[in-house]
């Protein structure tokens, strides 16, 4: 029988090998001195409400020439400019027609963490981007949120800690970051009120109501339904494609809520064994369109983080997606709000056009429009099903 202990070390371990990874790669320090940027740079800007969040990608080069790359809502630009240091500030020049103009007369203010900047409501810091760390970092976070999901099933105690008691600890720190989009502040708690909800479930008699049930699957109609208010203030056509395949994905949820059970194992797992695997990957896809719409920068890490609860739901203990979806996510979004800088630099460039986009949109419509035929067809049997059992059994 393994040890308590070993689940205790497991949860230390798992809790701080992000975390601590943010102290160990090492970022270059800019000071005050004039300097020579060199490589890529990068940050990520939230914008205003509707706008979603800015990603750039600065690219220096010889003779005081900067490639810049801005994704953002509908557009994707790439344009060369003109770079020098005066006094404590790195000045952007340019060229006629430039579209990405916002650095011209807002000038990089250079401090020790990076190269900030700041336009009226829009503001970031640009840190150099270390590739081969980033890759390993987009594996960490598959690695480390499969390990924290599993000591949450395995360990009542460390998942109280971490989502009972650390966003109400570490909020002082998550303020002080400028984290400003709403929808950002809005995720994090919903998904920590899921994951507190989903272990009162499995460890009180709420887990046997069915009422607790249904509030159990509202968390993630709550969850789309944030992210589909989002796509359609955005109004672009790939959005509102993705917004209707968001619909259709809440409009097919709640398939077979009221057989969830909670397990009388050790474990006591939370799980909706009727969630079918096909909505689980419709879902799947338009969540990680959503954000490639929505907040490009952030692609490349949501990829993993939806991987990290869709593996273990199919692979080692079925039927527990919901709360492995809580579980992942939400440790994920305490993660990002305590090393936000950090985890953007950590970013690893997604290609984004005007074509993929669109085409990305129109899969994410067509896997939720294909379930929702399946789902169409299935409630249309059902009765028929359950009519004909109860004439057997009479």
């Amino acid at each position: 029988m393994r040890s308590k202990w070993s689940y205790k070390l497991l949860f230390i371990f798992a809790l701080t090998t992000l975390f601590s990874f943010s102290n160990l790669v090492p970022v270059q320090v800019v000071s005050a001195d004039p300097i020579e940027p060199t490589g890529e740079w990068q940050m990520i800007v939230d914008g205003e409400s509707g706008e979603g969040a800015f990603f750039y990608r600065f690219d220096f080069q010889e003779n005081n020439l900067v490639t810049v790359t801005k994704q953002l809502g509908g557009d994707n630009i790439v344009e060369e400019k003109n770079w020098e240091i005066s006094d404590n500030n790195l000045i952007i020049t340019s060229g006629e027609n430039a579209k990405i103009t916002e650095f011209d007369d807002n000038p990089l203010t250079i401090e020790e963490d990076g190269l900030h900047y700041s336009n009226g409501f829009y503001f970031g810091t640009l840190q150099e981007h270390n590739s081969p760390f980033a890759w390993i970092h987009w594996v960490l976070i598959l690695v480390v949120l499969m390990g924290l999901n599993e000591l949450f099933r395995k360990s009542k105690w460390a998942g109280v800690i971490f989502y009972f008691v650390l966003p109400i600890a570490l909020l002082p720190i998550w303020t002080s970051h400028d984290v400003s989009y709403w929808f950002k502040w809005v995720k994090v708690y919903s998904v920590v009120g899921a994951s507190v909800w989903y272990i009162l479930m499995r460890f009180s008699k709420l887990g046997k109501l069915t009422s607790a049930k249904l509030v159990a699957a509202l968390f993630l109609a709550l969850n789309i339904a944030e992210a589909v208010t989002q796509d359609f203030s955005m109004g672009y056509l790939p959005n509102i494609l993705n917004g209707i395949a968001g619909i259709l994905s809440i409009a097919t949820l709640f398939y077979g809520f009221k057989q969830m059970t909670i397990e009388d194992t050790k474990e006591r797992d939370l799980v909706w064994a009727k969630m079918p695997l096909l909505w689980i990957i419709a879902y799947d896809i338009w969540n990680w369109v959503f954000v490639y719409l929505n907040f490009p920068g952030s692609a490349s890490a949501q990829f993993m983080v939806l991987l990290s609860c869709t593996i273990p739901a199919v692979f080692i203990k079925k039927g527990t997606w919901l709360q492995a979806r809580a579980f992942t996510l939400a440790a994920w979004f305490m993660y990002y709000f305590t090393f936000p800088r950090f985890t953007e630099t950590m970013e690893i460039l997604v290609p984004r056009n005007d074509f993929l986009m669109l085409s990305v949109a129109v899969i994410s419509l067509a896997a939720n429009v294909a379930y929702a035929i399946v789902y169409l067809r299935r409630m249309r049997i059902q009765p028929q099903v359950v009519k004909q059992e109860t004439v057997a059994y009479r």
